[in-house]
């Protein structure tokens, strides 16, 4: 294990992540997979020069999408929200995004 994969365990074993990110967590998935599904399809994400840049640009629209639609009345503790999620996506979708841009895009 590396010094930023150590970090990354010591952070999230002091800091769970909000009780009221944890009941939305699904959402969080859902906004993930149906832009896999619908909108970052094969056919159109080697437009991106890396798979590095297409899992920022769902992980932002994801988020975006987050805050309009259940978090959007958060004062300060946004910050603190905002910090589990891409927490929580690096965990679940870096590597698996990065792996279908790679399959769908070679060379």
């Amino acid at each position: 294990m590396n010094l930023q994969e150590h970090i990354r365990k010591v952070i999230r074993e002091d800091r769970k992540a909000s009780s009221y990110l944890r009941r939305r967590i699904d959402m969080l998935d859902y906004e993930i997979e149906s832009r896999l599904d619908n909108e970052y399809t094969p056919t159109n994400i080697c437009r991106f020069k890396s798979g590095d840049e297409l899992f920022e640009t769902i992980m932002e629209d994801s988020i975006d999408s987050m805050k309009h639609n259940y978090f959007s009345r958060m004062g300060e503790e946004w910050v603190y929200v905002y910090y589990d999620m891409v927490l929580y996506l690096r965990d679940k979708y870096e590597d698996k995004i990065k792996g279908y841009y790679r399959v769908n895009c070679k060379g």
